[in-house]
């Protein structure tokens, strides 16, 4: 499997079920508008052909000029042990995005500088958490899995480590470990909350069992849930293990009913414009007046 095969397996998923959602009506009477699709294709195709090559091109650069020969590096890691190298790669992964993730979304820290750092963060992320239009009426859907704003990519570490990675030689457990991550983040966006079934079971050992899976896993429900208006924005902040929102960061929010309202509050121009959402710079809405 290469890069290429990669992303034609992610991407396949995501049209299938973007079909899905389609034709089950579930974008229908403003869960998902034009400036939703607008922006999904802009945000994916940026990512793809400019946000993750630029990143690989400087870490290249960067690495091939202070360490030379480092290319490849740790390949002998994989070919002799692949399953933990995978299974500290995904860990790891998991644990700076979830990390990173959380700073977006937490409250304002007391230091200023720390506090525009965090409001490019916020400024960065807010376009993921768009859907719809004014009306409250948007929910979340597949090809909002890798929206976000044109910083996004740039300044989360967990994708320069996985990129660095793959420098370094862990060819197959990045290919694998992406793999899995974007697949599992894509299910977790789909308009779909099949884990409510189980959750609201009529027996309680089904109802025990997935509460337990979705202390180790993340769920659609618990992702949509981060996608609400209101306190769970903050919560289930990791991308495929729970495990750390409930034992590290302290995030662990377990609905048992889909939020009621999705989104943060858009501004006229946002709403009006894919361009505007993705391309914002202004970072001072974010920044405590003195």
């Amino acid at each position: 499997m290469d890069d290429q095969k990669l992303t034609m397996l992610v991407t396949a998923f995501i049209v299938v079920t973007a079909l899905w959602e389609v034709v089950s009506g579930r974008t229908r009477e403003g869960r998902k508008n034009t400036q939703d699709w607008r922006m999904a294709f802009l945000a994916t195709f940026m990512m793809v052909a400019v946000q993750r090559p630029l990143v690989l091109l400087l870490l290249t650069l960067g690495l091939s000029t202070l360490i030379p020969g480092s290319a490849g590096s740790l390949a002998w890691l994989e070919q002799a042990y692949f399953w933990p190298t995978l299974i500290v790669f995904f860990c790891v992964e998991e644990f700076i995005h979830g990390s990173f993730h959380l700073f977006a979304h937490r409250r304002r820290p007391n230091n200023r500088v720390l506090q525009w750092v965090q409001a490019f963060y916020k400024m960065s992320h807010r376009p993921h958490h768009m859907s719809g239009g004014q009306d409250n009426k948007g929910q979340l859907t597949v090809t909002q899995t890798f929206v976000n704003g044109w910083a996004w990519w740039l300044i989360m570490p967990n994708y320069t480590f996985q990129l660095l990675c793959l420098y370094l030689g862990l060819v197959e457990v990045f290919l694998i470990a992406t793999a899995f991550k974007g697949l599992w983040a894509a299910h977790t966006h789909v308009n779909w909350n099949y884990d409510l079934y189980f959750h609201n079971h009529r027996w309680a050992w089904v109802r025990k069992t997935m509460w337990a899976l979705a202390h180790i896993l993340v769920f659609p429900t618990q992702h949509h849930h981060h996608h609400a208006r209101g306190p769970n924005s903050a919560k289930n902040v990791t991308s495929t293990l729970a495990i750390y929102d409930w034992l590290v960061f302290g995030t662990l929010a377990i609905e048992t009913s889909k939020p009621k309202v999705y989104g943060w509050r858009q501004k006229d121009h946002e709403a009006n414009s894919a361009l505007k959402r993705y391309f914002c710079w202004d970072v001072r809405p974010y920044v405590p007046k003195t």
